[in-house]
């Protein structure tokens, strides 16, 4: 046999490579990920059943009369709905002239979700859409919250007992129902966080922590203050063997994904500041430097002694709970890095800074956490064992030259301290909670905004133009309301906006808003001047919401504004930007709706200004405000849409 024959026999007797095909291969891809999720819930079944039972609790709590609870007491609901919007239809990052406030990666999250659900047109208005995504998200942070509880050497019952005061404490009820940054910010810190201690140590881990960390930031830029402590955690579970490549990957990830934001004014020329546009070094220094304060929180008469004031309105126990926690805690290594974040953002609630009303968001898992995380660890973690006389170690940790009975003795006050904890916070909690939970799951506060846009677009049929608030102003977008609305703060602080007002309030038709104090209308005279020259045609909820005709000189409410004010024959052309005339204007008074011209600012009609105004823009009008030049209109989708920079705002 010749040497060739010899290969060739031994070529015959080994097996031979089998070509699999794609479908093959997904085949087996699917197999080996379904025998992972399967070994996966074996190992976590317990788990798996104690959040079965948790999770419709919350989901009912926070589900149930969502859109009415809490009301619309704050434009930023409507900001982040209306940008979405923007996003969604028109391919701009924000519906008026961006100015780098925040990063735009929250308001896209809405944009994905309203596209994917067709949000705007089947919800009932913009904020409830967004209200939609606010309640998906809360889940899911209650599951990382929970496993981030259980990585941290929470047993079970006390981290689902964190979750449980996260999700039903009145403060979350209020703050995580609300279409806020911070809510889709503190998703993805937690998500975070849950990889930077997971037990895997592993590169991929690492990587997954910095990009949620990245997220984080694009959702709301302040989450950066947790950064250093997402940090140690991250070393405190480190793998000394590949600790370089993690702490590479890691910061690669958060780096590159943040970086995209700097990559992005820098495109725009809006890095630095300059004539003309918007910069993303202007706001950052408004944000830290420029921006009004909100006063010490030991001022009684200061905002930030009220916001505080109206989160222990709330709930006063949570936070203070956590807080009071958190002290002992950074004995404990596994839970400091929770404690001294929390101890930290309650040390920024002293500097003399603006305080916005959603800060306690982020605070609360952290909060939860450190409550119970103190229970946890003053129970002892063994059965209790009696040891003999010769004082032999026990079960929770006696040591020789420790009597048994003492150690018995120690072991059993522990545990009844901490039983009477429990059972006396979920006395206490019930007490409080749940004539506010009561109040969540049935009071519609958000009926009046509601009503007030329904009626506007039942009985307000002609081309007048509306000042509105953002609440509202998606709706009339989406209702097919021409010409566009415009929100009250732009028609002042906005030159792109206020340079289609040439005749100042005297060219504004109708108003729909709640009443302004004055140190409101001072920082927007136009629309100070509209509503002193103005009728009420409807109210809402007690003058929550008007409907207001603005009546120039020699208007009356029954002439059409086509037909009031000045230059009211250009008015009637399309060309003059006001829309197309329609002679049904379909508008008849209320009876007994409409009232005496009263001036916004007389005693008595000063409201309080709702919400912290965290997404509106600061006071003053240095025409940086949107000053930016907007482009041009783009082909959004939307055949109403005109090129006029009132009827399309202007903006990146």
């Amino acid at each position: 046999m010749t040497v060739p024959d010899v290969f060739d026999a031994l070529d015959e007797t080994l097996p031979r490579p089998v070509a699999s095909s794609p479908a093959a291969w997904a085949a087996d891809r699917a197999r080996l990920l379904s025998a992972r999720v399967a070994d996966g819930a074996r190992a976590h079944r317990r788990s798996l059943a104690l959040l079965a039972v948790l999770l419709p609790i919350v989901a009912v709590v926070h589900g149930v009369n969502f859109d009415g609870w809490p009301g619309r007491v704050t434009d930023d609901e409507g900001t982040y709905a209306a940008q979405a919007y923007s996003m969604q239809y028109w391919n701009r990052i924000a519906h008026y002239t961006y100015w780098y406030d925040h990063p735009f990666g929250g308001w896209l999250l809405i944009a994905i979700y309203t596209k994917l659900t067709d949000g705007f047109h089947r919800a009932a208005t913009a904020v409830t859409a967004a209200r939609e995504l606010m309640f998906l998200l809360h889940l899911v942070s209650c599951v990382l919250l929970y496993r981030l509880g259980r990585l941290l050497g929470l047993r079970r019952f006390f981290a689902g007992l964190a979750l449980l005061v996260f999700s039903l404490s009145p403060l979350a009820l209020w703050y995580q129902r609300m279409a806020f940054l911070d809510n889709i910010a503190v998703m993805w810190l937690l998500a975070a966080f849950v990889c930077a201690a997971s037990p895997r140590r592993s590169v991929a881990a690492a990587a997954l922590a910095g990009t949620f960390m990245a997220f984080s930031f694009w959702s709301k830029e302040t989450t950066l203050l947790f950064l250093p402590g997402l940090y140690v955690l991250l070393w405190q579970h480190r793998d000394s063997r590949n600790w370089r490549f993690v702490r590479r990957n890691f910061l690669g990830c958060l780096l590159g994904i943040c970086g995209i934001y700097i990559l992005y004014a820098a495109a725009k020329n809006e890095l630095f500041e300059g004539p003309g546009h918007v910069s993303l070094e202007w706001a950052v220094r408004w944000q830290l430097f420029d921006r009004a304060p909100s006063g010490s929180v030991l001022d009684t008469g200061s905002d930030t002694y009220n916001v505080v004031r109206s989160w222990l309105d709330l709930d006063p126990y949570l936070v203070l709970a956590g807080i009071a926690a958190a002290v002992p805690l950074l004995a404990l290594r596994r839970l400091r890095v929770v404690s001294a974040l929390l101890l930290l953002q309650f040390g920024f609630i002293f500097r003399n800074g603006y305080l916005p009303n959603p800060y306690v968001t982020a605070m609360l898992p952290f909060a939860a956490l450190c409550a119970a995380g103190l229970l946890d660890a003053a129970l002892p973690r063994t059965p209790l064992r009696v040891a003999g006389a010769d004082g032999e170690r026990d079960g929770d940790g006696g040591a020789r030259g420790v009597p048994g009975w003492l150690t018995a003795v120690w072991t059993g006050l522990r545990r009844g301290a901490v039983a009477v904890a429990v059972v006396g916070s979920v006395v206490t909690l019930a007490w409080d909670w749940t004539p506010k939970i009561h109040t969540a799951l049935t009071v519609d506060a958000s009926a009046p905004s509601r009503d007030a846009t329904r009626w506007f677009l039942a009985h307000i049929h002609d081309n007048g133009t509306v000042i509105t608030d953002d609440i509202a102003w998606t709706d009339l977008v989406v209702a097919g309301r021409r010409p566009l609305p415009v929100w009250f703060y732009k028609l002042d602080l906005d030159p792109e906006v206020r340079g289609h007002f040439p005749h100042g309030w005297k060219d504004v038709d109708y108003l729909m808003m709640g009443k302004p104090p004055d140190s409101v209308l001072a920082e927007v005279p136009i629309v100070a001047e509209a509503l002193h020259h103005s009728v009420v045609l409807k109210s809402f909820g007690n003058g929550e919401i008007e409907i207001r005709r603005v009546l120039p000189p020699g208007c009356r409410p029954d002439i059409p504004p086509a037909h009031c004010g000045p230059d009211a024959s250009q008015r009637l052309s399309p060309s003059a930007g006001a829309g197309d005339y329609n002679s049904d204007h379909g508008y008849a008074p209320v009876g007994g709706g409409q009232g005496p011209v009263v001036r916004v600012g007389d005693p008595g009609s000063g409201a309080a200004r709702p919400g912290d105004g965290d997404a509106q823009r600061p006071a003053g009008g240095s025409g940086r405000l949107g000053g930016g030049v907007g482009e041009s209109a783009r082909d959004s989708g939307d055949p109403l849409r005109r090129r006029d920079g009132v009827l399309s705002p202007g903006g990146p």
